[in-house]
């Protein structure tokens, strides 16, 4: 379904036989506030599902590759910016992947012609990694997720990636990673396909119905009027 079809339909659904009580009082825009609301949660709960059944294939389905550029690489180390803020799931988990855009020429964690994967860690793990044998005998690069201190203000980025164990000169520089990343409902043009479970289009519906008839009425009295107190 189209999610301008999916805000159509909630319209229909609070539209009344009175002209006044039409469509006209409930904006589109509201409707798919109150969507993106219920679809965070659709997606945690399909996690939650996932976790239950080691099974989180049905993410995917809301998942879209982004190209994004490496930027300020130091050593080993460096960051990228996100397109948008990412859903808040445990464990990084609306990161699906991440992975070099272009293939490696040198051995470097995988075989040659590959594609690199970055691994995600923990900002609090990075201290006890780095006390394991392990964190000398893996040379997988690794990601983790912050909020942006970088150019920060409205209509920038509000999510980095700190990237860590890259490959450094003379070996091939990672310039830009492609990032699998769950795309929020807010993110969707009005005319691209969404995603629903199956078997959840009308319950999606029906909660987005009852947040929004459940809404009070706005307070109509004026309060600056005194009355007698006779009255």
């Amino acid at each position: 379904m189209k999610k301008q079809n999916l805000v159509e339909t909630i319209l229909d659904f609070m539209a009344s036989d009175n002209a006044e009580d039409s469509k006209g009082i409930y904006h589109p825009e509201i409707v798919k506030q109150h969507l993106n609301n219920v679809f965070n949660q659709a997606i945690y709960n399909t996690w939650l599902n996932g976790k239950k059944l080691s099974d989180f294939s049905q993410l995917d389905a809301w998942s879209k590759t982004y190209t994004v550029v490496v930027l300020n690489q130091c050593g080993a180390r460096a960051y990228c910016l996100l397109p948008f803020a990412p859903v808040q799931l445990p464990d990084m988990m609306s990161i699906r992947q991440i992975k070099s855009h272009y293939e490696c020429s040198t051995y470097y964690g995988g075989a040659i012609g590959d594609q690199w994967l970055f691994a995600p860690i923990e900002a609090t793990a990075n201290a006890i990694f780095d006390e394991l044998e392990v964190s000398t005998m893996d040379d997988y690069p690794t990601f983790r997720l912050e909020q942006s201190n970088v150019n920060a203000g409205a209509g920038e980025p509000s999510h980095m990636l700190w990237l860590e164990k890259l490959p450094i000169a003379p070996d091939d520089l990672i310039t830009s990673v492609d990032i699998l990343l769950i795309t929020p409902f807010d993110q969707t043009d009005d005319y691209d396909d969404v995603a629903i479970p199956s078997g959840m289009e009308d319950n999606i519906i029906r909660q987005v119905v009852d947040l929004m008839s459940k809404k009070p009425l706005p307070d109509t009295a004026n309060d600056m009027v005194i009355k007698p107190q006779n009255q």
